[in-house]
């Protein structure tokens, strides 16, 4: 019989799922791969060597071979636990959020370095303890990797500067003034301002600032609005 080759690569793991008898199918997204699915032979078993090492929100080293249908796991090794965000409610939840995010957003078997050091990067920051920030901060950014960007700038029909904008419209993405009827959510000229400088910022400037709470829901608003609307599509 043939000896199939192994490959090796860094992932993330974004969930996991029931699979045939003691089977899990695991999500990940890779360093070399972007996102795939794995079957792990064994992992519901009690003693499975994988376990630990396929829990979601880990950080791991696979080798694996290709299957018929799906890769299947050879191999698992701990890079980072973030065991941090394991042992707290909250953190559990934002982290669920970042990683159904970028399975429901991202393609099968479409590499990008710069999506997997986003998510590694934030999941590091996540593990530091809440940050109000990291979920807008993280959407943002991983919409502007994947061409999906807002239009906060200007409005997206006409041009018009940010300062006419009375609203940020679905299904044109984007601000929109008043000279364009339709369906959009108003967004005061301060939520604006955060929303753009939000896209520019880099991530060591981001967990340095602080937002007025009724400014904070209002923009946070527009980026779930818009990124659910994105992920139904």
């Amino acid at each position: 019989m043939r000896k199939l080759p192994l490959y090796k690569t860094k992932g993330i793991v974004l969930l996991t799922k029931k699979a045939k008898e003691a089977d899990k199918n695991a999500v990940l997204y890779t360093s070399d791969y972007g996102k795939m699915e794995f079957c792990a032979k064994g992992l519901r078993k009690i003693k499975s060597r994988l376990g630990a090492a396929l829990e979601p929100f880990t950080l791991t080293e696979i080798a694996f071979w290709w299957g018929e249908k799906l890769a299947i796991i050879r191999e698992a090794k701990i890079i980072h636990s973030y065991s941090e965000i394991k042992e707290n409610l909250d953190l559990i939840e934002t982290a669920s959020f970042l990683a159904r995010v970028v399975d429901r957003l991202t393609q099968a078997n479409h590499p990008d370095k710069n999506i997997f050091g986003l998510i590694v990067s934030s999941f590091l920051w996540l593990s530091e303890g809440v940050n109000p920030l990291i979920k807008p901060f993280f959407s943002l950014k991983l919409l502007s990797l994947l061409g999906l960007s807002p239009q906060v700038s200007q409005c997206v029909c006409c041009q018009k500067k940010r300062q006419e904008a009375v609203g940020f419209s679905l299904e044109k993405g984007g601000l929109v003034c008043s000279a364009h009827n339709g369906n959009y959510l108003p967004i005061s000229q301060q939520a604006i301002h955060i929303l753009d400088r939000l896209s520019s910022l880099n991530m060591a400037t981001v967990k340095r600032i602080t937002i007025a709470k009724n400014l904070f829901g209002e923009f946070e608003m527009a980026i779930n609005s818009y990124l659910t609307y994105q992920m139904g599509h």
